[in-house]
């Protein structure tokens, strides 16, 4: 998901949580959260890094962000304070994973997009187990930090494509408004995987953020 920003932006990590697409997956994002902490505090540098999530990842950065006021910036990418999950998507994992990883591939891009990136992303999410995907999706549907996210104090980038129909630009804008100080951008011709469809805007809008810390 992430190889067109790390070869971008230098010394960047991406991390592969668990189950994905190796091992067993978790169940709520506060665990996710805490595998994420866990892996920052063993880092051998004694940088605190800036913590990019995107949707589920999003939940992830603010349940970290929450607890780790510290954080010298946070960048929140199609994510949201709440994360309902349409239960359409958590029935045909169930029952075709092929066909849900068709549908939630075509619903993560913009309409607008190259057939190949949907074709691409269903791959991508074929990698991941089934049980997985629906522990990660069930984990989204009880996420609920909408009474909390504004007890966030670091400096907080917020990045939704335009065309987002998983999460649509009105959780980006709920973010914005209850995120003292946060900036929004919302990039045209994008949907959910913005920094896919969309690299050089979105890395570009990274890049200014970063270079404002």
């Amino acid at each position: 998901m992430w190889h067109l920003q790390t070869v971008y932006f230098k010394d960047s990590v991406a991390m592969e949580l668990p189950g994905h697409p190796n091992g067993a997956g978790l169940t709520t994002v506060d665990e996710y959260a805490r595998v994420v902490e866990r892996k920052i505090d063993e880092n051998e540098t004694t940088a605190v890094p800036i913590i990019v999530g995107h949707s589920m990842g999003g939940a992830i950065a603010i349940e970290i962000a929450l607890k780790k006021p510290e954080l010298p910036g946070l960048v929140l990418v199609g994510t949201g304070a709440r994360l309902r999950v349409l239960p359409d998507f958590l029935a045909m994992i169930k029952e075709d994973y092929d066909e849900a990883a068709k549908l939630i591939a075509a619903w993560s891009v913009s309409t607008k997009a190259d057939p190949i990136l949907v074709e691409r992303t269903a791959r991508d999410l074929m990698k991941v187990k089934p049980e997985v995907t629906l522990g990660d999706l069930t984990a989204c549907d009880k996420f609920d930090r909408m009474e909390r996210v504004g007890e966030i104090t670091c400096r907080t980038l917020i990045v939704c494509g335009e065309d987002d129909r998983m999460t649509p630009k009105k959780y980006s804008e709920y973010l914005h408004e209850k995120i003292k100080g946060s900036e929004l951008a919302i990039i045209s011709g994008a949907g959910h995987g913005v920094m896919l469809e969309k690299p050089r805007e979105f890395n570009r809008v990274l890049e200014e953020f970063f270079g404002s810390l």
